[in-house]
């Protein structure tokens, strides 16, 4: 079976049997449609379902990347039709569960393929693993609190994916009635979101978000209009009619959406991650995906298992080789570039909040550029760390299982730290992936030798997260390679679990710094 062939709703699939990196091979399907090209007209319409096809169509190659300005290339890349996904099987007998993966990128950029994402190391787990491909910046979160364009058809197109596995994912081995997402940064955020729309329920099973949650404010935009406006001011166009607006658009190359996107932020917008187009309540929607107030659906919370967490030291990923416009941003002027996501909200406690960041984080010193370090502790809290602990303790106090953890593993050979160019110690956004995929665009740099520490624990990541998947718990049994048992977080423990070579359990993790920011977010929720 070289390249066996499936039988989905649209029509038949021909896929291919793949030597695996690390020995055996799987079969993977590639480029499948799971909605129809969103080209034309359907241009910032939600996802429409995929066509049918006769004959058998080859799924041998990835289908393109969704339209972005990639940060590995530096250049604009993808195209309007790529409403695909990616599935890798051991075998297309049995009922296995299923991982649906969702690429981070801040909304803007990623995809779900293996060029970074590679399936292999999870294959020997004996799950089905999915990668998806969902519309990004503009053509993704367009919202003009209008129905021409009612934002988040991106995360529509996360659901349009889902709806698409349940139907489809038998013919793969895989168990639709146990699908686990999976995401990190914008891909955890999209989790959230899903874990909480009424248009997801009963699509999947279980939720594993690392390092990213929908209240950050990367993750959403409260003023949507008038950034459109200024998207639209930006081709020198005064419109401001909803569907003029959008019959205008769909008449843009999508590479000239795409320039004009990445030309309008500001340098502290870029350096905030306040990206142009990002999730919004879409109420003029005719089907909402956010019907309500984001902190009014956060604090309902979800009864839906989660493990939950983030790395030691988020913020290093601000420290690149080219930080010299942040230093200076932070430097000269700390409030405006860096705390107006905060102070925009409580202008009149300014100086309050400024007084417990720079207690907290600067030990009361000038903020210099020598102590860059003390920045990115800041960075990564304030961008990704306070609201997982705000999730946290919403969600202890369902009765579904919530599992946090803390990842401290740092490896002389991060692949991560090489691909953005951070020399420094800390285990920085994202690390943790490497040892989750294979990342075929940088194979060279992979040093996964076996019997070595990376792939020791790699083999540890790799079955926690498949354990939960399986069961709903990352420990089920205790052996040499997962030496303790993970607890939840209770009503009355906050519990979690450091996870490095030795895995360990503890309590409360990074106190000081949660109750700091509980401080802060009453002074703004006091205004």
């Amino acid at each position: 079976m070289n390249n066996p062939v499936v039988e989905v709703k649209q029509g038949l699939l021909r896929g291919a049997t793949v030597e695996s990196v690390i020995g055996g091979s799987y079969i993977a399907f590639k480029g499948i449609p799971y909605a129809a090209p969103p080209v034309g007209n359907l241009r910032f319409r939600d996802p429409q379902p995929a066509h049918s096809w006769t004959g058998i169509r080859d799924a041998l190659e990835e289908g393109s990347k969704c339209a972005q300005f990639s940060l590995f290339t530096m250049s604009i890349i993808g195209d309007d039709d790529c409403l695909y996904l990616n599935v890798a099987t051991p075998s297309l007998a049995g009922s296995r569960p299923v991982m649906v993966w969702i690429h981070g990128g801040g909304y803007f950029f990623g995809d779900g393929g293996s060029d970074v994402y590679g399936p292999d190391y999870l294959m020997k787990a004996d799950v089905v693993h999915v990668g998806i491909n969902y519309r990004l910046g503009v053509l993704g979160f367009l919202q003009l609190e209008h129905e021409a364009a009612s934002g988040n058809m991106g995360l529509k197109d996360q659901i349009a994916a889902l709806k698409w596995l349940k139907e489809n994912i038998v013919k793969f081995g895989g168990d639709p009635n146990n699908i686990t997402l999976f995401g990190q940064s914008a891909g955890s955020a999209s989790a959230h979101y899903l874990l909480l729309s009424p248009l997801a329920k009963g699509l999947f099973h279980k939720a594993i978000m690392q390092s990213g949650a929908l209240l950050a404010h990367w993750a959403h935009i409260s003023e949507p209009l008038k950034m459109a406006h200024r998207y639209i001011a930006a081709f020198g166009k005064d419109i401001t009619d909803p569907n003029e607006i959008v019959e205008y658009l769909r008449t843009v190359p999508v590479r000239k959406l795409i320039e004009i996107q990445e030309k309008m932020s500001t340098p502290e917008e870029k350096m905030n991650v306040l990206t142009p187009f990002r999730p919004t309540v879409d109420t003029n929607s005719a089907e909402p995906l956010i019907p309500k107030p984001l902190e009014e659906l956060v604090q309902q919370g979800f009864d839906v298992p989660i493990i939950i967490g983030y790395t030691t030291h988020e913020g290093v990923i601000f420290l690149t080789s080219g930080s010299e416009e942040v230093y200076n941003a932070v430097e000269n002027n700390f409030e405006a570039a860096v705390l107006r996501v905060l102070t925009d909200r409580a202008p009149s406690r300014v100086t309050e909040i400024t007084k417990e960041i720079q207690t907290f984080y600067y030990k009361g010193k000038p903020i210099t550029r020598d102590l860059a370090t003390n920045y990115a502790h800041f960075a990564g809290d304030l961008h990704f760390v306070k609201e997982l602990h705000k999730v946290v303790d919403i969600q202890r106090e369902k009765n579904s299982p919530t599992y946090l953890y803390r990842f401290s593993y740092d490896s002389p050979d991060s692949v991560t730290k090489l691909i953005y160019g951070v020399i420094r110690e800390g285990v920085l956004h994202g690390q943790e992936n490497q040892y989750l995929f294979f990342p075929k665009n940088y194979r060279e740099h992979v040093k996964m030798k076996p019997g070595f520490p990376d792939q020791i624990f790699s083999d540890k990541l790799i079955r926690l997260w498949t354990n939960f998947a399986r069961t709903g718990n990352p420990t089920p049994v205790v052996d040499d390679l997962i030496t303790t048992k993970w607890k939840p977080v209770t009503r009355t423990a906050k519990n979690f679990l450091e996870i490095n070579q030795t895995l360990s359990n503890s309590m409360n993790p990074d106190e000081e710094m949660w109750e700091m920011w509980k401080r802060i977010e009453a002074m703004i929720g006091g205004q």
